[in-house]
């Protein structure tokens, strides 16, 4: 099993810890692992964390008229998820994750599937920077003016087209190479003392929630 496996399955056990069992304080103890390992970039990891909150409180708003204190509940639990999965995939590429499905012998039509939409994603990206930079250059302010929507639409439909050649070009460069499903990937790195702590230590609270409610 390799660092990215291992790292996808502690992610996913403690979402389930978190998404499905009563919280306690045991819970907060696989974040502080987490955090102390990335500690040179917890201000970037609670930055990111902010911003996806904005979509958060949307749907928090929407539970919060039915039920208060269920959208509370809702707010606390998405955001221990979040925290950890920033924090465990921080300084890790969406191919990693890819990575991981591959060495958990998941089928390689999948496997290609996810790397493919990554890497498509990873373009996409880079070109959506490259425009916003240049629309800076020329001086262009974003306002609620018919050209600014007008430009906004020109941009979304050239990312559109662009998205659709990108994925033509892959298709016919990959055919090219006699590609055939399965993607071949390099070594990974090895599995560290911190990666292995974290993982039995959301292993070991797993089993005794599990424990405690069945008991």
């Amino acid at each position: 099993m390799t660092k990215e496996a291992i790292s996808l399955i502690t992610a996913f056990l403690y979402s389930i810890l978190v998404a499905f069992f009563q919280l306690n304080y045991f819970v907060l103890f696989p974040i502080f692992i987490v955090l102390i390992k990335e500690k040179d970039y917890i201000f970037n990891i609670f930055k990111k964390l902010f911003f996806l909150n904005f979509f958060i409180i949307v749907l928090v708003l929407f539970v919060l008229f039915q039920n208060k204190a269920e959208a509370i509940e809702l707010f606390i639990r998405t955001n221990l998820i979040l925290l950890f999965s920033i924090s465990l995939f921080y300084k890790s590429k969406g191919y990693d994750i890819v990575r991981a499905l591959d060495s958990l012998k998941f089928p390689s039509k999948l496997v290609s599937v996810f790397y493919f939409t990554i890497s498509l994603i990873d373009y996409l990206l880079i070109d959506l920077k490259k425009t916003k930079n240049s629309l800076k250059a020329r001086g262009f302010r974003a306002n609620t003016s018919m050209f600014t929507y007008q430009t906004y639409g020109n941009i979304f439909a050239m990312i559109f087209i662009k998205a659709l050649k990108k994925s033509e070009d892959m298709k016919y460069s990959m055919n090219a190479r006699g590609f055939v499903d399965k993607i071949y990937f390099l070594n990974s790195s090895n599995i560290g003392f911190l990666d292995k702590f974290l993982f039995f230590s959301v292993v070991i609270i797993l089993l005794k929630v599990v424990y405690e409610l069945f008991s």
